[in-house]
C-alpha cells in the first residue's frame, strides 16, 4: 500500500493535537490556592459500624473504609477512614469494595469526596471517537478536532473571559461562538463557499437568538438564578455578575450546534446540486436550500426542545406530583419559564438561519462562476 507523505503528516498532526486536548481537557490538578489536595482512590473492604449521629440524623450510615491511594505522594499506601452519610441522595456516597473513588487530604486522614467517574466517561469519549472516525475516516477525525476544541475553547476560554471581565459576558459569548463555528467549517469542510454560506447562515441565527435572548430575558423578568448551582455561584462567588447574561449565555451555546447543523446540511445541499447541474440559477438554488431546510427543522426543532425537557425532567416531576398548584402558577415560575424561553429561543434562531443560508449560499455559489466569466471576458479584450 502506497503511503502519501502529505496526507500521513496531516493525519499525524490532527492525532497530536487530539491527544493535546484531551490532556489538557482532562488533566484535572490536585489542588489550588490552598484548597486540600485531592487523590484517586481504590475501596479495599467496607464494615458498616455502629453510627453515632443516627439520632440526630435519621437515615444515615456509618462505615469503616479501608481504601489504597492510587495517585499523588501517597500512592501506594493504605488507610482506614470513617465515613458517613446523611440520607440525602443527591450527595451521599455509599462505598462498596473494589469501588474507584476521590479523596481528600484532611491532615492525618482522608475524606472522601466523590467516585472516580472519569475512567467510564474517557471509555464513552473514546468509543465515540474510534465509531466517528471508523464511519467518518479522515472527516470524522476533523469533526472530532472540532469538537474537542469547541469544548476546550468554552472551559478554557469562555469561562476565563467571564471570570477576568464579568460586566462583558455577551460580547464573550458572540466571540466564542463565532470562533467555534469559524473552526468547525473550515476544518471540517475546507475554505469554499459551502463553509462560508454555513458560517453567513450559523452566525446570523445565532445573532437573532441572542438578539431575541435579551429582549426576551428582560420582558420576561428571567433572573438567570433558576438552579442550585447558579444560586450558590452568586452566593459565593460571582456576586457582582449579572446572571441574565449568563442565562443568555448558556441559551446561545445552546443553540449554536442545532443551527450549524441546519446551515451546513443546506450549504451542502445547494453545493451539491450547484456541482451536478451548473446551470443552476439563483432563484431555484435559494427554493432548494428552503426545501431542504423546511425537512430538516421538524427535527432540529425537536431535538432542541426535547433537549431541554429530558433536562428538565425531574422539576416537570415534581411539578407534577403537586396537582393543587395551578397552571398559571406554573408557568410563572422563573424554572419553567426560563426553560420555555430557552427552547423557543433557540428554534427560532433555527428557523432564522434557514433563508440566511439559503440566500448567502446561492448568492455566494452563483457570483463566482460570474465573476470568472467577468475575468476571463476581460482578458480576451
Amino acid at each position: 500500500m502506497k503511503i502519501h507523505p502529505q496526507r500521513f503528516a496531516r493525519f499525524l498532526a490532527v492525532c497530536i493535537a487530539i491527544l493535546v486536548l484531551l490532556y489538557a481537557l482532562f488533566h484535572l490538578p490536585g489542588g489550588e490556592d490552598g484548597d486540600p489536595p485531592t487523590y484517586k482512590a481504590e475501596v479495599l473492604s467496607v464494615t458498616e459500624t455502629e453510627n453515632e449521629i443516627k439520632e440526630f440524623a435519621p437515615g444515615s450510615l456509618q462505615y469503616e473504609v479501608q481504601l489504597r491511594i492510587d495517585s499523588g505522594s501517597a500512592e501506594g499506601t493504605e488507610a482506614t477512614i470513617t465515613h458517613r452519610t446523611l440520607n440525602n441522595p443527591a450527595f451521599d456516597i455509599h462505598p462498596q469494595e473494589g469501588d474507584n473513588i476521590i479523596v481528600r487530604d484532611e491532615n492525618d486522614t482522608y475524606a472522601i469526596v466523590d467516585y472516580d467517574r472519569l475512567p467510564a466517561m474517557l471509555f464513552l469519549l473514546l468509543g465515540f471517537a474510534a465509531l466517528l472516525i471508523l464511519f467518518g475516516g479522515m472527516t470524522g477525525l476533523k469533526a472530532l478536532l472540532v469538537l474537542l476544541f469547541a469544548v476546550l475553547l468554552i472551559a478554557k476560554g469562555l469561562i476565563a473571559f467571564i471570570l477576568f471581565a464579568p460586566s462583558h459576558i455577551l460580547l464573550w459569548t458572540i466571540l466564542i461562538g463565532a470562533v467555534i463555528t469559524l473552526a468547525t467549517q473550515l476544518i471540517v469542510n475546507g475554505r469554499n463557499v459551502k463553509s462560508a454560506g454555513a458560517i453567513i447562515g450559523t452566525i446570523g441565527g445565532i445573532l437573532v437568538a441572542g438578539l431575541l435572548a435579551v429582549l426576551a430575558i428582560h420582558f420576561t423578568y428571567l433572573t438567570g438564578v433558576s438552579e442550585e448551582q447558579a444560586g450558590m455561584l452568586k452566593a459565593l462567588y460571582l456576586k457582582d455578575v449579572d446572571f441574565r447574561e449568563l442565562l443568555f449565555s448558556g441559551i446561545v451555546l445552546g443553540a449554536l450546534g442545532a443551527v450549524m447543523d441546519v446551515a451546513v446540511s443546506i450549504a451542502s445541499a445547494q453545493y451539491e446540486m450547484k456541482l451536478l447541474a451548473p446551470k443552476t440559477k439563483f432563484q431555484t438554488l435559494v427554493s432548494s436550500g428552503l426545501n431542504v431546510g423546511r425537512d430538516v427543522m421538524g427535527t432540529m426543532a425537536n431535538t432542541l426542545v426535547l433537549a431541554y425537557i429530558g433536562g428538565a425532567l425531574p422539576l416537570i416531576l415534581l411539578i407534577s406530583a403537586q396537582p393543587d398548584i395551578s397552571l398559571l402558577h406554573i408557568m410563572n415560575l422563573n424554572m419553567i419559564a426560563t426553560e420555555v424561553v430557552r427552547s423557543l429561543i433557540g428554534s427560532i434562531g433555527l428557523l432564522c438561519a434557514i433563508p440566511i443560508t439559503a440566500y448567502a449560499t446561492a448568492f455566494l455559489i452563483t457570483i463566482r462562476p460570474q465573476r470568472k466569466k467577468r475575468e476571463q471576458l476581460h482578458e480576451n479584450t
